[in-house]
């Protein structure tokens, strides 16, 4: 494994292989890389300097990604607001954020509830899915109404 400093948002990640060309998990930077004799060597004592810290900041669900939407306020707004939609429009889908709001206002609630469990399960699987994950299958996604 070979550790990676990124110069545009100084984070640090890794890869399992050498190659010429790394593009960086948090903002999406690509750079072009070079290796000496000691870079294994280097990557073991850093591994050992960072610890468990490497694994802990890959895996936090409030951080932002390359898109600077958090998964994990979206699945809490989804989780807590999610019958009127506001998690859509965090995630700038505004389109599905109106038609949770007008399905749960028109019908009095009644449609709110089909609403609300729909946003129950996004919400687990927004906390659930990796950073990439939720960017690729909501944040990013063409569709003006992403639901699984």
């Amino acid at each position: 494994m070979y550790i990676h400093n990124c110069p545009e948002c100084g984070k640090q990640y890794s890869t399992q292989e050498k190659v010429n060309r790394v593009k960086c998990p948090y903002c999406g930077a690509e750079t072009n890389v070079s290796y000496s004799e000691q870079d294994g060597q280097q990557f073991q004592d850093q591994w050992r300097q960072f610890g468990d810290q490497a694994s802990a900041v890959v895996d936090d669900v409030f951080s932002s990604g390359r898109s600077g939407k958090s998964r994990g306020v979206a699945g809490l707004l989804a989780l807590f607001l999610g019958s009127v939609g506001l998690h859509y429009f965090y995630i700038n889908k505004p389109n599905a954020g109106i038609l949770f709001l007008v399905a749960t206002l028109l019908t009095c609630g009644v449609l709110g509830v089909v609403t609300q469990i729909v946003s129950i399960i996004q919400g687990v699987l927004f906390f659930t899915s990796s950073q990439e994950e939720f960017e690729r299958k909501w944040v990013n996604s063409p569709s003006n109404f992403p639901l699984f």
